[in-house]
């Protein structure tokens, strides 16, 4: 009874002097999208056109863009962002199974920019596991110290065993990628067309143990996966690596159209196409909307730009309707813990936000609150709330 005494005078501190801490701190909102735009009309075209049409009621900062064909698309893709009003662009040059390609487009400057292969995702120089190549930029955000990572994928389609297995691979590659980013301190978003849908994995078999029969000619696995491969095996399901909360901790969000489907592909009605965010962006409850120009009547949605589409604009673009979320990005660095609005100091707005958050010893941390745990435990208890009261500096 006394510690829980203790930590109620704690919180009583804290919240009496909360009206001396200021409330007014600079964010910015970014808008991603992601798309599979199934092949890109050239100008002058009715699909360049509505192509065109979406993007611009959209109005996104940056578009990760999945199936650009590699036989005559990439001006097209190049011209697109260019109409569009998107100044800087990432498509690979070649690709290791097909022709279609990922790409991104952004209004916001690119600080770095990578291409990943399995070889080097993997340290095994003869590995060739990706079926395209995955794209990651980070984007400078305008008055926020704190940048943006997006990563671009498409993942292998298909319903036979190896197609599963692939899919599986390419998302641990995916986490691979960002080993030094943080999930509580840190943005970045996994998006694209991952061909699966999340309220129907695990499938069958489970887990992979061997390397499914029917890999394409020049398929290889690197030797990192194929030692996991031969031990414990691996889940047949790509989201469990996505969300794993001792990898990246991801966040699929649950964007849908105005009239409640989650639906990202018209023709088979399937839910496909994901935004998924790190700990920190998920903290900002960020609202997401899949895009179908026939729902332009409809009330609700996020802002968009200019004038109401036609109906049948969305069909005519692609055969995917587009997912856009806005991102709240906190304009102060991070790297302290308690400073969970990444502001640069540890004030008496965290102290709320960290007693929202506190679940006590043995509890579940939401994904918003793990940047207060502390110790790693998946609570936010006595022993968090002690570092928590050491880590305060006021406003």
């Amino acid at each position: 009874m006394q510690k829980s005494h203790a930590l109620r005078s704690g919180s009583v501190l804290l919240l009496a002097v909360w009206t001396t801490a200021s409330l007014c701190h600079a964010q910015t909102t970014v808008r991603v999208a992601t798309w599979n735009i199934e092949s890109l009309g050239a100008r002058g075209s009715s699909q360049y056109a509505a192509e065109l049409a979406v993007l611009n009621r959209l109005c996104p900062d940056v578009v990760g863009i999945n199936e650009i064909d590699g036989n005559g698309e990439i001006d097209d893709f190049h011209n697109l962002a260019a109409d569009a009003g998107f100044s800087f662009t990432l498509v690979p040059d070649t690709n290791p199974f097909g022709t279609l390609r990922n790409g991104v487009m952004s209004k916001l400057p690119f600080l770095s920019q990578t291409i990943h292969t399995s070889a080097a995702l993997s340290g095994d120089s003869s590995a060739n596991d990706l079926t395209r190549l995955m794209i990651e930029v980070v984007v400078d955000v305008p008055d926020s110290a704190v940048d943006l990572t997006l990563l671009s994928e498409h993942w292998k389609s298909g319903v036979t065993d190896n197609d599963e297995f692939r899919r599986v691979v390419e998302s641990i590659r995916m986490t691979q990628a960002i080993p030094d980013l943080d999930r509580g301190l840190d943005a970045y978003v996994f998006m694209g067309d991952v061909n699966e849908e999340i309220a129907e994995v695990p499938r069958s078999p489970n887990p992979f143990t061997s390397v499914p029969n029917g890999m394409p000619n020049g398929w290889r696995l690197g030797s990192d996966l194929q030692a996991i491969l031969n031990g414990p095996g691996l889940q047949n399901d790509p989201f469990t690596y996505l969300t794993d909360v001792q990898g990246p901790a991801l966040n699929p969000l649950d964007a849908r159209q105005k009239d409640g489907s989650r639906t990202t592909r018209d023709s088979s009605g399937r839910r496909i196409d994901y935004i998924l965010v790190s700990d920190l962006l998920a903290s900002f409850n960020p609202p997401s909307e899949v895009y179908d120009s026939r729902d332009e009547g409809l009330s609700g949605g996020l802002a968009k730009c200019g004038s109401q589409l036609s109906s049948g604009t969305s069909a005519s673009a692609s055969d995917h309707f587009p997912l856009f979320a806005d991102l709240t990005i906190p304009a102060g660095g991070g790297g302290t813990y308690g400073d969970g609005d990444l502001d640069g100091d540890v004030d008496l707005r965290d102290a709320a936000e960290f007693m929202n958050c506190f679940t006590g010893a043995g509890g579940s941390a939401d994904a918003g609150c793990r940047k207060f745990d502390n110790n790693g435990d998946n609570d936010v208890d006595r022993a968090d709330y002690r570092a928590f009261w050491l880590a305060i500096t006021g406003p």
